[in-house]
């Protein structure tokens, strides 16, 4: 008998486990809002909602919060509402569906370090009910899902620099990191570069497109650039890009600070008197200063010209030249004897260390010139000066002759 007893006090525990089970998520969300949308990050959200009771009978003792996780709540559960008694939605005596009057209404701060995203807040409510020999206790999930946006923030910055020091006349070829450092997806990036005081950009791409940058992500594109001045020279970076969901356009421009090595610059003068046609060991000097900031050490100059001038001693060669300082060099050339007078190029080539320099770097540099070459005992002058002589007597010729035919048609006439 006593077996008999146990055996259906376990069978009614199971029926009333059973009903207790299926009437877990007995309720849910209706009417459900969410504002604004979408959801900034840094600002409010306010969901709004009323509850539907699908069991058959009232529900009692009800509480309701919501539970979630870092970023969106910080301290889980949060703000707890007492329901008290919900109707039931599906009572047989009615023939309609009715709802809970109430409407609720939960507002949060979303933190502005919330990362463009997906995010759920789930309400848990707790109640009991009757079934069976007495009251039980149930609950119900009801998640709401809403997608953040945060803004995006396009830094841009320049690394691996070859060579990796800059001089001033010398190129050298970098990479431009574009990155999000934001918390949101930027879209149709573009990016203008251009040069500051001091600075070229000789890359022929200037503007760089990318199409989708997400939170942390990089992209690099190379970049040529000249420095022609030693005073703060700049890549100017102007950035225009949209938010994930394109509601929202950021622009902003950004410098990008170049350090420029010191270096050795020069300014070359020639000096001396044009040589005439034929002559041979004529001597061409230059005045060099170094007008940059690195002492130029083992400069070695060469001299380049073209026919008619030949080099006789085409090299020379000053041990250091600091900044500020001048010197002379003097070269030796031939003129050959068929050559006519006229200006010809000749190309000064320089070659040098520097202190700033690694061990085996060579810098260098070119400057062209026009040397004037005239006939013996003539200068390029006097060439302009016989052609006017020419052309005067040239016209006189034609008006003796005119003044000569128009006698002869006199003379004629009389006849």
């Amino acid at each position: 008998m006593k077996t008999k007893t146990v055996f259906l006090a376990l069978a009614i525990m199971a029926i009333v486990s059973g009903v207790i089970s299926a009437q877990s998520d007995s309720l849910s969300l209706v009417n459900l809002s969410v504002s604004p949308n979408p959801v900034i990050a840094g600002g409010n959200v306010t969901i709004k909602f009323q509850l539907y009771n699908s069991y058959d009978s009232w529900l009692y003792g009800g509480t309701l919060q919501p539970t979630g996780s870092y970023p969106l709540l910080n301290v889980s559960p949060l703000n707890t509402y007492i329901l008290g008694v919900i109707n039931s939605g599906q009572n047989p005596r009615y023939s309609n569906v009715t709802l809970s009057p109430t409407y609720y209404n939960f507002s949060f701060r979303i933190p502005s370090t919330t990362p463009s995203g997906t995010y759920t807040i789930t309400f848990v409510s707790t109640y009991f009910l009757y079934a069976g020999v007495g009251t039980e206790t149930a609950s119900s999930y009801m998640p709401v899902s809403f997608y953040v946006q945060n803004k995006p923030a396009i830094t841009v910055s320049a690394s691996s620099p070859t060579p990796s020091a800059l001089y001033t006349g010398y190129n050298q070829t970098l990479n431009l990191v574009i990155n999000d450092t934001g918390y949101g997806t930027a879209r149709n990036v573009s990016l203008t570069v251009s040069g500051g005081p001091g600075l070229n950009i000789l890359s022929s791409v200037t503007t760089f497109f990318v199409s989708n940058l997400t939170r942390g992500s990089s992209v690099r594109e190379p970049l040529l650039v000249s420095a022609h001045s030693i005073s703060n020279p700049y890549i100017l970076v102007n950035a225009t890009y949209y938010s994930s969901t394109f509601q929202q356009r950021f622009s902003s421009t950004q410098r990008i600070n170049l350090s420029v090595a010191p270096s050795a610059q020069f300014t070359i003068n020639s000096e001396g008197p044009s040589p005439a046609i034929g002559a041979s060991d004529v001597p061409i000097s230059f005045s060099i200063t170094n007008t940059g900031t690195s002492t130029a050490n083992q400069l070695q100059l060469s001299l380049q010209t073209t026919y008619p001038i030949s080099p006789a001693a085409s090299t020379a060669y000053v041990n250091d030249l600091p900044p500020g300082t001048s010197t002379n060099v003097t070269f030796f050339i031939n003129v050959d004897s068929s050559g006519v007078s006229g200006n010809y190029p000749v190309t000064l080539y320089e070659q040098w260390r520097q202190p700033s320099g690694a061990v085996n770097q060579q810098f260098a540099g070119s400057d062209s010139y026009y040397i004037g070459v005239g006939q013996a005992g003539l200068t390029t002058g006097s060439l302009t000066t016989d052609a006017i002589v020419v052309i005067v007597v040239i016209a006189i010729g034609i008006f003796a002759y005119r003044r000569f035919a128009a006698k002869t048609r006199k003379k004629t006439e009389k006849k």
